[in-house]
């Protein structure tokens, strides 16, 4: 297959704005460690948005976009005996050096010389996308089964919520809090349910994911109401876990006030540089004996995690994938993101 020709078409980031759909020339060529994958779906992260918008100093342009994906084993380089041809699969793609304290406590997410298909790698929004060897070694490659593609697609965004909840001990969880209904607090949202935690309690302004929220079940508030209700859903004491996926200064910093003793309290969204400083009580983390934590990406455990979960019960999560589009619709589905008018789009060569 090396060498090849392509007709298939690519996502490629140029620089903020610029991003253009060309085609594949050639198949990429698989060397010695390498694998690679034809791609059967690809979903749109927001952190493909922000690029689009603003752009990304991990980005070496041009290059592919793209890691949500799901594809098909088609060719393996020398010397690989971890995986298959025809093994359908998705991947942890934030890839540790393997060497440092952080990848040998199996922490590759926090390696400080990580790096992540789509910026410093090409990426799945394409025909065809390759592993690097290191990705292949480190067994980054997760076998789907026989899962849709389209469902297949969230094991790589899912996998950050199932890093979050995997901070708590989770047969404790009575009832939670998720501040922000974007893609992670509606995947967050469903895999606490099929977790079995039956008290979830959304928070989001009105629109179409406050109304797809509903829709499937959980109770929703607007913000303006969180303050005079949130008491009545965990009989005045709070929630046993607040998890803030909004990145809004003022809702971080004033999350510890919803949680009960002794609960937790996950910062998970980023906020912006420049806005990264919260005011926030001490006394109410001190007096209440909170654990405040941060989580960010995944490794391969969590996207097992996260497809083990997905295999489980593929419908609970297919109405968070509001539209399918083809690869050359990527500039219509950024507008259809901007107009809040979708949750999560995947896009098929």
């Amino acid at each position: 297959m090396n060498a090849e020709t392509s007709d298939g078409l690519c996502v490629n980031f140029y620089a903020p704005g610029d991003v253009r759909i060309e085609e594949m020339k050639e198949i990429p060529i698989t060397g010695e460690g390498e694998v690679l994958v034809k791609v059967e779906a690809c979903a749109i992260c927001g952190t493909d948005v922000k690029s689009f918008l603003v752009g990304n100093p991990r980005i070496k342009p041009p290059q592919v976009m793209g890691h949500e994906f799901c594809g098909t084993i088609v060719e393996i380089g020398k010397g690989v005996d971890n995986y298959s041809i025809g093994q359908r699969v998705t991947m942890a793609t934030t890839i540790g050096c393997g060497e440092c304290i952080y990848c040998r406590k199996g922490r590759t997410n926090l390696c400080r010389s990580a790096e992540a298909m789509g910026f410093h790698y090409p990426g799945a929004m394409g025909p065809y996308i390759k592993i690097p060897a290191k990705a292949v070694r480190q067994g980054h490659l997760v076998d789907v089964g026989n899962l849709d593609a389209v469902v297949a697609s969230l094991s790589e965004p899912m996998s950050c919520a199932m890093n979050d909840i995997s901070r708590v001990p989770i047969e404790e969880l009575k009832s939670v809090l998720i501040i922000g209904l974007g893609p992670l607090g509606l995947l967050h949202a469903v895999c606490l349910r099929e977790k079995g935690v039956k008290n979830i309690i959304c928070v989001e302004f009105p629109g179409k994911r406050t109304d797809m929220a509903k829709e499937m079940g959980f109770t929703t508030l607007v913000p303006d109401e969180l303050d005079d209700n949130y008491k009545k859903f965990t009989e005045s004491e709070g929630f046993d876990l607040v998890i803030v996926t909004a990145p809004h200064n003022a809702s971080q910093g004033k999350a510890p006030a919803y949680a009960r003793k002794g609960g937790y309290v996950s910062l998970f969204a980023s906020l912006p540089v420049k806005d990264e400083m919260l005011s926030i009580s001490s006394r109410t983390i001190h007096y209440n004996e909170l654990i405040l934590y941060g989580t960010s990406d995944s490794t391969v455990k969590h996207v097992e995690a996260a497809v083990e979960l997905l295999r489980r019960n593929p419908e609970r999560f297919k109405p968070l994938i509001t539209h399918v589009m083809p690869m050359s619709d990527f500039h219509k589905a950024m507008d259809v993101i901007k107009a809040g008018d979708a949750v999560k789009i995947v896009l098929v060569p």
